[in-house]
């Protein structure tokens, strides 16, 4: 996914800007590697119909708050998304809580955060994550490499669109996590 996003907002003369990356866009080949789709569609369209998918992104829980006040699709809004399908492969929950319980947030971003703050780490992810064969080909799955792919997707979903880190860092950060 980070490759796909990267080559859509470096590795063309005119980037592009997805604007409507969503785990639903995401597409899985027979051998499980993704593709990304339906990206700068909301471009095409007449601004009524591209603020129509925009506002349905939002309420999916994939908008960045930035986007969510300028409604400007850019670079940084696509990283924000991507880091909520990282925590949604991460911990197997919605982006978006429809009934959340009196200690968990309706927002998943906004519930890891506090699962941190309240030292609820076990929240963090999926317990099935670490039960990954380790005759599978690369590097089993540990503990500490789940922590850092966290951490990633914490720091793609800043508030703060400027301490948000390039695709190009993602796909460096995850190549540094996959070692």
């Amino acid at each position: 996914m980070a490759r796909g996003l990267d080559h859509l907002h470096t590795g063309l003369q005119k980037p592009i800007v997805h604007g409507n990356l969503k785990s639903k866009n995401v597409l899985l080949d027979r051998n499980y590697l993704p593709y990304l789709s339906d990206f700068g569609i909301h471009l095409l369209l007449n601004p009524t119909s591209g603020q129509e998918i925009l506002e349905a992104s939002a309420a999916e829980g994939y908008k960045s708050p930035e986007l969510i006040k300028m409604r400007d699709a850019s670079p940084e809004t696509d990283i924000y998304s991507l880091g909520v399908i990282f925590l949604e492969l991460l911990s197997g929950k919605e982006p978006i809580n429809e009934k959340p319980t009196p200690d968990e947030d309706f927002y998943l971003p906004n519930f890891m955060r506090n699962a941190v703050l309240d030292h609820r780490i076990s929240d963090l992810y999926h317990p099935d994550l670490l039960l990954r064969n380790n005759n599978d080909k690369g590097n089993p799955v540990t503990e500490e490499s789940i922590l850092k792919f966290f951490q990633l997707a914490m720091t793609c979903c800043s508030p703060s669109p400027t301490l948000r880190p390039n695709s190009r860092r993602v796909l460096m950060m995850l190549e540094e996590i996959g070692k």
